[in-house]
């Protein structure tokens, strides 16, 4: 669902609601209905999302059916580690994949730093 990736990246840039949707020109009444699916975000909208953090169109507007077909990797490509973390990462409902995507970041940054 497009809200629950506009939430996804939202919390990937540890913004709130309010401001992210000042960023994107909306109120933080609309940005809560998008999240929640209970609107779609206006094209307009969309774009704004689009130019204002450049994550990938597909991305964004992707169904959760066409999100499962293009995230198809090849086990090959894959070592055991990294398809065991995939599977269970996919297991994790929408907040629990954010906090553990939190993780990952701030191991990375204690690796690199």
């Amino acid at each position: 669902m497009i809200g629950e990736n506009v939430r996804r990246l939202r919390k990937i840039h540890d913004l709130n609601q309010i401001e992210f949707a000042k960023l994107i020109g909306v109120s933080q009444g609309s940005l809560s209905d998008i999240e929640s699916g209970k609107c779609n975000p206006s094209v307009e909208t969309v774009v704004s999302i689009y130019s204002t953090f450049e994550c990938s169109l597909d991305w964004l507007l992707n169904t959760e059916s066409q999100k499962k077909s293009e995230n198809k990797i090849s086990n090959s490509e894959l070592s055991y580690l990294e398809q065991e973390l995939i599977s269970a990462f996919r297991e994790l409902d929408s907040e629990n994949q954010i906090e553990a995507f939190e993780i990952v970041k701030l191991k990375k940054k204690r690796n690199i730093t």
